[in-house]
């Protein structure tokens, strides 16, 4: 029996989780021409990453990456953080875990990671802490998002006032 695959986010979902949450709060999803370059940068980086690894562990590793690179890179005009936060839940969702984005030792590492105050370890064992193992979802990236989006609405919507 092969490996099994990780499901990987593309560049389009990756800005569609940031247009979801800021819309919560009636910003605007922007990024400027080199942001959307390292956001496929980010994007090829998370896919490459631990491919050695078994799956639970690949999967924590991607999910700790995709956060913090989206907390500190700061692509997006609005909603970094936010954003973050729900690209790790999104991505272990659709790999068959998940994650509480509202546990306050998660959302601390994630807001330092966007002021440059935490690193990459910190938050991977952060997440290996967190992540649990949810029912296997393949249904598209969209509407994973926006579930996420909508089921954490009132706690993106005062993080991000």
């Amino acid at each position: 029996m092969g490996k099994r695959p990780v499901h990987h986010m593309d560049f389009e979902a990756v800005v569609g989780v940031n247009r979801e949450v800021v819309a919560l709060t009636g910003e605007p999803c922007e990024y400027s021409t080199a942001d959307g370059k390292k956001l496929s940068e980010l994007v090829k980086e998370v896919e490459l990453r631990a491919d050695n690894q078994e799956f639970e562990d690949a999967v924590t590793d991607k999910a700790a990456l995709l956060v913090f690179k989206t907390a500190s890179g700061q692509h997006f005009r609005a909603g970094n953080k936010r954003t973050a936060l729900v690209l790790g839940l999104v991505f272990l969702k659709k790999n068959g875990y998940t994650i509480n984005i509202q546990d306050d030792e998660f959302v601390s590492a994630v807001d330092k990671a966007g002021m440059g105050a935490a690193g990459l370890d910190e938050l991977f064992s952060i997440v290996r802490r967190l992540i649990k193992k949810s029912p296997v979802e393949r249904k598209g990236w969209e509407k994973v998002v926006k579930e996420v989006v909508e089921s954490n609405r009132g706690f993106l919507t005062e993080a991000g006032a």
